[in-house]
């Protein structure tokens, strides 16, 4: 009994001793982690942090993607400064055409073919026929009817004494043809000055 006794109790002593072996195991490498889903692609402005065309005016992308609108009736300093710190470049000189039909009114045109227009001291409009900038859904010049009404309407202006005119929402523009492959010459916004 007492051969018995001893011989489990030094079985029990060498599991104990063995379980409080301190020895490193090598670690069993992790799965590598499957990368990240990469975001939703988004227009230009948003992405990488710039410059929108809107209905409404301007609005200003950084580069998390936050944005900051320049409504129309924003004042005209404040808009040329905001602009001219995305666009880059030193801010334009501002050109004054008397005989709009609205009346007097300012002209700043960047670098990127924005033109701001303004009246009273205030953002009123804008206008640009360079590649480039866009919507936020992705409508610029360059881009096709087709392309454009993947995502919104494009009613041509019937009326209209300009070639190609059309109208999106609040966005004016002219196509090059009303055809699906026409492509998009220019966009306005706001106030214009064109002689009709």
């Amino acid at each position: 009994m007492r051969i018995a006794i001893r011989t489990a109790l030094a079985f029990a002593a060498l599991t104990v001793l063995a379980s409080c072996d301190r020895t490193a195991t090598p670690p069993v490498p992790a799965e590598p982690a499957a990368p990240a889903a990469a975001p939703a692609e988004s227009a230009p402005a948003q992405s990488a942090g710039g410059l929108a065309i809107e209905g409404e005016g301007l609005r200003l992308f950084d580069a998390t993607g936050a944005a900051r609108a320049i409504p129309f009736g924003t004042p005209q300093a404040t808009a040329i400064a905001a602009v001219a710190a995305s666009v880059g470049g030193a801010a334009p000189q501002v050109t004054t055409n008397e005989e709009c039909g609205a009346g007097p009114i300012q002209f700043a045109e960047f670098s990127n073919g924005l033109q701001l227009l303004f009246q009273n001291e205030t953002f009123q409009g804008w206008f640009i026929d360079k590649a480039g900038l866009t919507t936020a859904d992705g409508m610029g010049v360059g881009s096709t009817r087709a392309s454009v009404e993947d995502s919104r309407t494009i009613e041509m202006v019937a009326d209209s004494t300009l070639d190609g005119e059309f109208s999106s929402g609040d966005i004016g523009g002219f196509l090059t043809a009303a055809t699906p492959q026409g492509t998009v010459s220019a966009l306005y916004a706001g106030l214009t000055c064109f002689f009709r």
